[in-house]
């Protein structure tokens, strides 16, 4: 089996200055998602070619035998009414993210997983068109490109919470590599509708601060409040804190020690654990004494989350399933540590 390295995420993030002052909210905003066409102004999709990193692509006559090597790709085609032959394990490295196992309703097979791909099992499939986002790197592309048409999605800027997202732009343009554009629009404005349709019954909670963090026994990995995860946040009317804020997209990377927990200053943390060993990390961390002078652990609003969906997921469904755990947590008050 030939496997082959894809991606690395680099340059995550600066060092957080040790005298930073780190408040528990930077101020609640006006974070209701505009839910019109408007968004995708910027984006223009001319027929039968996708644009992408490594170019213009031409679609084949028919799309019918997909594979997806990322989890976004694969919330993406399910999104829209397409099941890939072949796709990747998620961040569990055992099978598809845990929010999304059963919508996978068929028998596909796995070709690999976070950082690694079989090209044989890849070709044993004949795909028509192969899906992957712009972490791949031009050699693994130059593989793929051999065996069918691949679509790896340029990054676009974004400007906003209220702009058109890194990932809804990817899953536009999956769509449409599918054949499927009108009902990627659809889902994205729908997933923005229902995350403006939580704030009234927030309550008081409304403009809450809220940090996600992934517990590890080195340090905590804490989600920037521009990623996915943050952006979900934001549009249910919930607010990050300095840290969160200030870290670009993905995550701080190991810039956060145990020694600091008190960057992690919020009115509620998330902590999403991907295994026993992280759900081990967070008893210790609430054990911790510098942990237990945060607010939120004061306050018993510690909730554990899904690992597979906090801090690696991305795309419409991964934003339903983050909306599903906000309701629960912060609506119907079900959650644990």
């Amino acid at each position: 089996m030939s496997k082959l390295n894809r991606r690395t995420f680099t340059g995550l993030v600066g060092g957080v200055a040790a005298s930073a002052m780190i408040g528990r909210s930077v101020g609640a905003q006006d974070a209701t998602p505009a839910a019109t066409e408007d968004i995708f102004a910027g984006v223009s999709l001319q027929p039968g070619v996708v644009p992408t990193l490594f170019g213009d692509i031409e679609l084949p006559a028919s799309v019918e035998r997909v594979v997806t090597l990322t989890d976004g790709a694969l919330d993406a085609a399910i999104a829209v009414g397409v099941l890939p032959v072949g796709l990747t394990q998620s961040s569990n490295f055992e099978a598809v993210a845990v929010y999304i196992e059963d919508m996978v309703t068929h028998d596909p097979t796995y070709v690999g997983g976070w950082g690694e791909m079989n090209i044989e099992a890849i070709v044993a499939l004949e795909p028509d068109i192969i899906l992957t986002d712009r972490y791949e790197e031009e050699a693994s592309y130059e593989l793929l490109s051999a065996i069918a048409p691949t679509i790896v999605t340029g990054e676009i800027e974004v400007s906003g919470p209220d702009a058109l997202q890194q990932w809804e732009y990817e899953h536009l343009v999956w769509g449409y590599a599918l054949g499927k554009e009108a009902e990627a629009r659809e889902t994205i404005l729908a997933l923005r509708t229902r995350a403006a349709e939580l704030q009234p019954s927030l309550g008081d909670k409304l403009g809450q601060s809220v940090v996600v963090f992934r517990p590890q026994a080195e340090f905590p990995v804490v989600m920037s409040h521009h990623w996915i995860t943050g952006v979900m946040l934001s549009w249910s009317g919930m607010t990050g804190n300095e840290l969160t804020e200030s870290t670009p997209p993905p995550h701080s990377g190991n810039t956060v020690s145990l020694e600091r927990f008190d960057l992690l200053e919020a009115d509620w943390l998330f902590a999403a654990t991907r295994n026993e060993e992280m759900v081990q990390a967070l008893q210790d961390y609430l054990e911790n004494p510098s942990f237990q002078t945060l607010d939120a652990v004061k306050e018993n609003q510690v909730a554990r989350v899904s690992g597979d969906l906090w801090s690696g997921a991305t795309g419409v469904l991964a934003g339903h399933a983050m909306l599903d755990d906000i309701s629960k947590i912060l609506i119907d008050g079900e959650y644990e540590a």
